[in-house]
Parts: C-alpha cells; sequence; structure tokens
C-alpha cells in the first residue's frame, strides 16, 4: 500500500474520514483508517459519543469537551507515573526527588524533553499549571480554608528544579502524588501549560494579580475556553499531532523524544465509534488496544484474537448498595439508622448474585471495608489480614437482621415487618432497576417482609435528588483503583458524603474488628482521620476507617469488576513493571514515553 501520508493535506484527510457502515472508519482513507497497519497503534476512544475531535481541546481547567485525556494524555507527558494500584512513584519528566526538609519537596526536571515547536522544557512550564490550579482553589476556598489540603505554594528556582513548599510534615510519596495528581480537572495527565506560551502567560499573570472582584470573572474565562485546540496543541510527548479527522486523531512520532528510539512503530492513533464499548472494534480488529471495558461477557470470549492481552489488570470498579444515612437532610428515611442499614446488608445473599456475574463481574465476597477486591484477592495489603474479623453481611443472616431491626423497635406481624410508628417498612430503591445483584436484593428483603419500591429517574433528578438526600437506596458504582486512592480527601469526606450523607463524625466500637464493643468506643472525624493518616502513615488510622466504614456501611460492595485495558498480543507486545502496565489508568499512552516499560510491533 502506497504511503500517500506525506502527500495529503489535512483538509483532504479530515474530508475523507467518515463513518463506515459498522460504525468503524471506512478505507475510503486509504491507509488513514487503519484497517492494518505494521506502523501504527490504533485505539479505541473511550469518549467515542462525545466530543468531535474537531472540538476537543487542551486546557486541563476546563471539564468539558476536553482533549486533555484523549489525546492530551499521549501528545504530553506528565512529571512522574504514580500508580495508586501499587503506591509507588516511576521517574518520567522529573528524574529524582527528595524532601529538602519536612515541608519542602524538590524535584528535578530532565533536560531532555522539548516541546514539539523544539523549545526546552522546563520546570517553570509545570509550575506555572499548579500555581494557576491553586489560585483557582485559593479563589474557590472559604475564609479561613486551605485552598489544597497539604501544598501551600510552589516555584522554580532554576530552569530544572520545581520547589514545592507543604503546610505540614507528609512522606515523600504522598506529597509528590498530591503534587502530580489531577486536582482541578485533567492536570494529572500531562503539562499542558508552556510558561512562554501567550495565552497561558497572560492568564497566569493575572491569576496571581487578579483581586476578587475579578476573579469571579477570571476563573469562568479560564474554566471554559477551549484554548488550545487538539490540532493546534503543542505537545511534548513521544507523538504530536499529524491529522485530525471526524472519526480518528492521528499523531506520528516525535524524534526528539528521550523514547523515540525505543519505539519500532512511528504512529499512533485514537478512533471513535459509534458506540462506548470498544468490544466490537476491538473483534473486528478494527483496533490494536482499548483503555477499559474488560474483561469481557462469556458469550463474547470465543471471538478475542489469539493473543488477546490485558493492561491495568490491578485497577477494578466496585458495584455498590448506597445508603441515604440522612445527616443533615430533610427527607424522613429509615436509613438514617445505622442498625436498619446493618440489617438490609445482612439480608442481602450474595452468593445469588453468582449467577449473573456474567463473566465480568466478581463477588466481593468479603467484609464492606473500602479496599479494593483485587487486593483483597492476591493478600497483597495488611487490610487483607485486617477485615478477616470484621463484620461480613450478605449472607443471607434473617437472623441477625431481625434482631437488628427488633432492638430498633421494629415489629414483625404476619410475614411483614413494620416500622416503630406501625407502618409498613417500605424501602424506595432509586434506579437500578436493571441492575441485577438491586433485583437480588430486592427479591431478599420482600421474602423477608421488607417491602421494596423500585423507581426510575432520569439522570438530572437522580444526580439532583441523591445531593439532596431524598431517596433511601440506590445503586452505586466507583472506582477502586488503589488502597490509597480510595480514601482520598476529595473523595471520602466530600463526594461520598455529599450522595450517601454520613455523619462525618464518627463513632465506632472498639477494639477494631469486635462489633460489640468490649473496650468501649472511639469517636473521631473522618476528614481529620484521613489527613492525619496521610500525614503520619500510621497504619492505626488507616485500620479504623475500614472499621469505621464497616460497623457504619453508607455503602456495601455487592460486586467488583476488574477494569482491564486490551491489546492484540498477535502483533504488538508490551512489557515493564505492573505499578505501570497494570497499576495506572493511561498504560497505553504511558508505557510509549518511557525506558521503564516497553512497547513493539512484533506482527
Amino acid at each position: 500500500m502506497q504511503d500517500n501520508d506525506s502527500q495529503d493535506s489535512g483538509t483532504y484527510r479530515r474530508d475523507v474520514l467518515k463513518y463506515g457502515a459498522a460504525g468503524g472508519t471506512v478505507l475510503a482513507a486509504g491507509c488513514l483508517g487503519g484497517s492494518s497497519s505494521t506502523d501504527r497503534f490504533r485505539v479505541f476512544d473511550p469518549e467515542t459519543s462525545g466530543t468531535l475531535p474537531s472540538q476537543r481541546h487542551c486546557n486541563p481547567f476546563n471539564p468539558t469537551q476536553r482533549g486533555t485525556w484523549h489525546p492530551g494524555a499521549l501528545i504530553c507527558d506528565r512529571p512522574v507515573m504514580y500508580s495508586p494500584a501499587e503506591v509507588e512513584v516511576y521517574p518520567l519528566i522529573v528524574t529524582d526527588w527528595e524532601m529538602a526538609d519536612d515541608t519542602t519537596l524538590e524535584m528535578t526536571f530532565s533536560d531532555e524533553w522539548t516541546w514539539h515547536n523544539g523549545d526546552q522544557l522546563v520546570a517553570d512550564d509545570w509550575v506555572m499549571q499548579l500555581q494557576m490550579t491553586l489560585s483557582i482553589l485559593e479563589f474557590q476556598a472559604e475564609d479561613g480554608e486551605r485552598p489544597h489540603q497539604f501544598i501551600e505554594s510552589v516555584e522554580a528556582p532554576d530552569e530544572q528544579t520545581a520547589r514545592v513548599s507543604l503546610y505540614d510534615p507528609i512522606p515523600e510519596t504522598v506529597a509528590i502524588q498530591n503534587a502530580t495528581a489531577d486536582i482541578l480537572g485533567d492536570e494529572g495527565r500531562g503539562i499542558f501549560t508552556k510558561h512562554d506560551d501567550d495565552q497561558w502567560s497572560e492568564w497566569h499573570e493575572q491569576l496571581q494579580n487578579a483581586d476578587d472582584s475579578e476573579m469571579e470573572t477570571l476563573v469562568g474565562e479560564l474554566t471554559s475556553e477551549g484554548y488550545p485546540k487538539v490540532e493546534d496543541a503543542i505537545g511534548n510527548g513521544p507523538f504530536q499531532v499529524a491529522d485530525i479527522g471526524d472519526n480518528v486523531m492521528i499523531f506520528e512520532k516525535y524524534e526528539d523524544h528521550p523514547n523515540a528510539d525505543n519505539l519500532n512503530f512511528s504512529e499512533f492513533s485514537i478512533h471513535l465509534f459509534d458506540t462506548d464499548i470498544p468490544t466490537q472494534p476491538y473483534v473486528n480488529g478494527e483496533v490494536d488496544g482499548a483503555h477499559n471495558e474488560f474483561p469481557v461477557k462469556d458469550d463474547v470470549k470465543s471471538q478475542l484474537p489469539d493473543g488477546h492481552s490485558l493492561v491495568r489488570e490491578n485497577l477494578s470498579t466496585n458495584k455498590l448498595l448506597t445508603f441515604n444515612c440522612g445527616h443533615n437532610v430533610n427527607y424522613d428515611t429509615p436509613f438514617s439508622n445505622a442498625n436498619v442499614r446493618k440489617a438490609v446488608c445482612h439480608v442481602f445473599d450474595r452468593q445469588q448474585v453468582s449467577g449473573v456475574l456474567e463473566g465480568v463481574n466478581q463477588l466481593f465476597d468479603w467484609p464492606p471495608c473500602r479496599v479494593p477486591g483485587t487486593t483483597l484477592e492476591s493478600g497483597s495489603h495488611d487490610a487483607a489480614d485486617w477485615v478477616e474479623d470484621f463484620t461480613k453481611y450478605g449472607q443471607n443472616d434473617t437472623e441477625r437482621a431481625a434482631e437488628l431491626l427488633e432492638g430498633e423497635g421494629y415489629t414483625l406481624e404476619d410475614g411483614q415487618w413494620y416500622t416503630p410508628d406501625g407502618d409498613r417498612f417500605e424501602i424506595d430503591i432509586m434506579n437500578g432497576s436493571e441492575q441485577k445483584h438491586i433485583g437480588v436484593l430486592k427479591n431478599n428483603l420482600n421474602e423477608f417482609g421488607i417491602k421494596t419500591n423500585q423507581e426510575q429517574v432520569d439522570d438530572a433528578t437522580f444526580d439532583e435528588r441523591r445531593h439532596a438526600g431524598e431517596y433511601d437506596m440506590m445503586p452505586d458504582t466507583s472506582s477502586a483503583n488503589g488502597v490509597r486512592a480510595m480514601w482520598e480527601l476529595d473523595l471520602v469526606p466530600t463526594w461520598i458524603q455529599s450522595i450517601t450523607h454520613f455523619d462525618p463524625n464518627a463513632e465506632i466500637p472498639m477494639p477494631v474488628g469486635d462489633p460489640e464493643g468490649s473496650s468501649g468506643t472511639k469517636t473521631f472525624n473522618v476528614e481529620e482521620h484521613i489527613r492525619d493518616w496521610r500525614i503520619s502513615d500510621d497504619d492505626q488510622y488507616h485500620r479504623e476507617l475500614l472499621w469505621w466504614w464497616n460497623q457504619n456501611v453508607p455503602q456495601m460492595e455487592a460486586m467488583f469488576q476488574p477494569d482491564a485495558g486490551a491489546y492484540n498480543g498477535d502483533n504488538w507486545t508490551i512489557d515493564g513493571p505492573d505499578g505501570i502496565v497494570h497499576g495506572i489508568d493511561d498504560a497505553l499512552y504511558l508505557v510509549t514515553k518511557t525506558d521503564e516499560a516497553t512497547m513493539e510491533y512484533t506482527g
């Protein structure tokens, strides 16, 4: 096949990249459609039903129509690679880091990285990005509140050094993870701000100098502007923009990248389809890989390529039963009582879910504890031992459920449960009618004598009602991508509290593992406990947080699903540390960036 890439204009290529009848790209684009290629790695775009490539931007502060994940995480490199699954930091642009003192993290940037226009990448590029983030957080913070939980400020004393000042002494890994994480948007996926770019430098200067009356307008502008468009973006990663079509984005190897010599292929393409699920395009050979949505259902497994291989195997998502705990909400729910929540969890028979897993989900066959199922399954963290004495629930223990309800004044009459006020005990379940584990729970509750009412509402109403606390129960799906990641400060005390409405001031029976509380109880604030764990790195805080989750059950883990990506090992080989290949969201991008891992065409 003739290589016409260098002869076609961008306009022509964009015009001919159209959908085929099956939803993929057709071969009208010649080599561009990528039906088979020995020199291009073709990936399914997880945002395939979202914004068209021509409308995407690489502004990490604007959450809409973003291209900072796809393709930003490919064309831009990040300071380091942090694996939430392994709680490990791998070098990338930043080659070394140390705690200069208890509250100062210093990071050394390599001088081998350049932007795709040839300009040197320097520490100031990343420092600008983090300074802009902190300025926005400061504007949004309440009076007297820290803009960021740990980071006070950041500066670049020279071209190769970034200095991060912290409020408190914290462990080195916690410091660098917080400094390089997603904070406002997708900043953690790469360095997007070039410090001498006129637009970025103008926004940066305005954020540093604006007064309160100007900040609202400025922040509104920054978080809504689509600058730069993907097709105009200047990155610093191993691939640079070549052509942006309607249904495919094509990138060519940037020969001056430090890892370019290790790549034996010259193009990377990201493909859009008319489905959010990559299974069929992958099975049909229209793409070589996909970031997630694997494993697949049993009836599809026989269609997979012989060399089918997985990445991101240590990442997963949880399927949860979620309760409205009723703290500070104007809604009368039975689940404001922890013992009633426990009773429902005891009635649930998780073994009945075994028949509806379909080869994708796995039973979460451990006590509720907010630890990834993959971690408990492998026993790779001490938490696997800690939870052995925790209350397990999910065993259809109707005797224990009855004890808990009767202790709270509920009564059983003619096989039906009644509330302490004498009303029929009914539970309203918001959404989840098609989720089979919810169906199992409803059958269990009805057989036990508790009436369930199924409510289906649209997405906007669902979101409004869960934040207002206007429901009894609902299903939830959440990522479970690491032991620490599941207890981030912006996750449990902020997001989960906002939808489950648990009391942030906790009381747990002691010692840990004894639900009878033979040593009394312990009280603490959940957010402060997480922060103290981060600062001290003392596992005792972690154990107590898991015990609080188990004894208060704002959510109960019912199933978990490995959230892996896949690639066709018949033609490609990926190798590297588990923390990169199987422990980071963007594994298919990251293996092209570093000599810590390898990716090569072998077909």
